[in-house]
């Protein structure tokens, strides 16, 4: 060994590992990384791993459960990110890892593509068939909003039904964007669907999902799967009301009707007050002419036909005389038709008593029937125990007769190659392979020498 080497201080592998972790997160500070990301892992600890790679490397990386600037709708695979981080180690594996910080997709292509992937699989599950949209209510008594609480687009909805038809309007306010926003918006549509409906809090007759403008990242949570199946299984119609009218997310396609704007959502959702006012007027005065002229011309034929009726008890005289013919003839025919019901009657009942004494021979019968079975059960049952102590007794006597009880006492039972039985020696000397059976198994031997 050369003296050099030789001098070296021994230390161990912990140690090692300790000086490399220290030396890489010492000589790096935070890094930026672009790469493509594969092989995602979610456990149940709620830390997600995956790896950043190019066409020639790979990088470990791992996200904490409680890093707030990651989103983590971000982090699937085959996505190409730019990911923020410290570099470290880990000993029990010998790598170097990244501990990230924040990341985002790598650019808008890359979105686009995920996304243009992601609807083309909606389209062919059929979630955005014309055919399973629902027509919306003509005029709501109360409509569901699901945005923010604190943007315009609340106030902007409630301002353009209240100029346009005022409608009761209840808010489940939830984030537009960012980490667990499409969760929570999932959840707010579900939650609506889900309402039993009290005076206090309504079941809605109608949805609006929305929020303002924004670039493809801030919208990304309306692009999300759970937020589009979410909307497809609404029983309750939904407009959807994303962004501006150049902005187009997946729940645009899914939802019944799209807005290209919130205000437009609401001018959507009910009819404009004076306008339908003024159309309902304008039927009634056309329905009440037609009507008008109807009761002027009854009021005509009404005189006409009180002259006529002048003379009604001339015309009425003939029907009173054919009434008082049957009332002297109804007597007769009421007496004869409640003989016939009770000759009728009598048949019935005639036939009530035999069916009686039918009933009653049956159940003597079936008591018969019933104790007959209970016999011939219990002999079946004896001849069962009787059998099976038969067989108790065979399997014994098999037993004792099984040549493995001779072979407990010590002997054994030789065989050639083929399991054929060998009685004495000279079948024996003529084998070069013996099988000896012994109580506790097979034993194979191979005949090397024979001793006359």
């Amino acid at each position: 060994m050369n003296d050099n080497l030789s001098n070296l201080k021994e230390i161990s592998v912990s140690e090692l590992s300790a000086l490399l972790k220290r030396y890489i997160e010492e000589g790096f500070t935070y890094v930026k990384i672009k790469g493509e990301l594969g092989r995602v892992s979610r456990p149940a600890s709620g830390h997600i791993y995956f790896d950043l790679k190019d066409e020639r490397s790979v990088l470990a990386c791992i996200v904490w459960r409680n890093t707030k600037k990651v989103e983590s709708e971000f982090i699937k695979e085959g996505l190409e990110v730019s990911a923020v981080g410290k570099l470290t180690t880990f000993s029990g594996q010998s790598r170097y890892q990244l501990i990230v910080s924040d990341i985002a997709p790598a650019g808008a292509g890359s979105m686009m593509a995920m996304l243009e992937k992601r609807k083309k699989g909606f389209i062919e599950e059929g979630l955005f068939d014309s055919k399973r949209k629902k027509v919306l209510p003509f005029l709501p008594q109360v409509i569901g909003v699901v945005t923010s609480e604190t943007g315009a687009v609340f106030s902007d909805i409630l301002n353009r039904l209240n100029e346009r038809f005022p409608r009761r309007v209840i808010l489940w306010p939830v984030p537009v964007q960012g980490k667990g926003s499409a969760e929570k918006i999932a959840k707010a549509i579900i939650g609506f669907n889900s309402l039993v409906g009290t005076r206090d809090v309504p079941r809605p007759d109608l949805l609006i999902v929305g929020r303002g403008g924004g670039s493809l990242e801030d919208l990304w949570c309306f692009n999300e799967e759970i937020v589009v199946r979410a909307v497809a299984q609404s029983e309750i119609p939904v407009i959807s009301a994303v962004g501006h009218e150049t902005d187009t997310t997946l729940i645009d396609y899914v939802a019944d009707i799209r807005a290209p704007t919130p205000t437009a959502a609401a001018e959507i959702a009910v009819p404009e007050r004076e306008k339908l006012l003024e159309k309902t007027g304008d039927l009634g005065e056309r329905l009440s002419r037609p009507v008008f002229l109807k009761i002027n011309q009854e009021g005509k034929n009404l005189d006409q036909i009180s002259k006529r009726m002048e003379n009604i008890k001339y015309i009425l005289a003939d029907y009173v005389q054919r009434f008082d013919i049957l009332a002297v003839r109804f007597p007769k025919i009421l007496h004869h038709y409640i003989q016939k019901k009770k000759e009728q009657l009598l048949i019935i009942k005639t036939s009530v008593i035999d069916a009686d004494i039918i009933s009653k021979d049956l159940m003597v019968k079936h008591s018969l029937l019933k104790a007959l079975g209970k016999q011939l059960n219990q002999q079946i049952n004896s001849l069962l125990r009787n059998k099976k102590n038969m067989l108790i007794n065979v399997s014994r006597l098999h037993n004792s007769l099984s040549y493995r009880r001779t072979l407990s006492r010590g002997y054994t039972i030789v065989r050639d190659k083929e399991m054929k039985l060998l009685r004495n020696k000279g079948e024996a000397t003529k084998e070069k392979f013996l099988n000896i059976e012994f109580e506790e198994g097979l034993l194979s031997v191979e005949v090397s020498k024979v001793k006359r």
